[in-house]
């Protein structure tokens, strides 16, 4: 064995990415740090409503940002399963309410248009507008069709990254 072997068998790996980029995040995962980070941009700071000592916030979501946070974790939520089945049980109740006939014959396209047109057309307060993409994320799952692209589409990116 020369002087050059014996460098190379000496030498560590590449360094890069390898494996998935992400890690091993997973579909849980996500859902906790999309959870995070929609509560950690929603809520004021303590201390920053009224006298005391004044907390920083360093962004804070608008109510556009909310909703895609929330149709996102929604998303993640129904891929995880386990506990985070609780949102998609809400949303399947909700969307019921109008699809038991009260309302003539709607199904769960005219849900998921309502909460759509309510998302584009009202400007709601960040942390209402993330509950409202939540319900919507189920929603737009079950309804199919063109209302689910977006899980479609965000499970693939998911699935490329390595994260789910």
């Amino acid at each position: 064995m020369n002087h050059i072997d014996a460098l190379t068998s000496l030498a560590a790996d590449p360094v890069g990415i390898q494996g998935p980029l992400l890690g091993s995040v997973g579909a849980g995962g996500i859902a906790v740090a999309l959870t995070g980070a929609m509560i950690a941009g929603i809520r004021e700071p303590k201390g920053a409503e009224g006298g005391g000592k004044k907390g920083k916030i360093r962004k804070k979501l608008t109510s556009n940002q909310a909703s895609l946070m929330g149709v996102t974790a929604g998303t993640f939520y129904m891929t995880a399963g386990s506990v985070w089945t609780a949102g998609e049980q809400v949303s399947d109740s909700l969307a019921s309410v109008i699809t038991d006939g009260g309302f003539g014959t709607a199904g769960t396209g005219a849900v998921s248009a309502l909460l759509g047109l309510l998302m584009y057309f009202r400007e709601m307060r960040p942390g209402m507008a993330a509950v409202v993409g939540i319900i919507s994320a189920s929603v737009w799952a079950s309804a199919g069709g063109i209302w689910g692209l977006p899980e479609a589409l965000l499970l693939h990116v998911a699935a490329a990254l390595g994260a789910v």
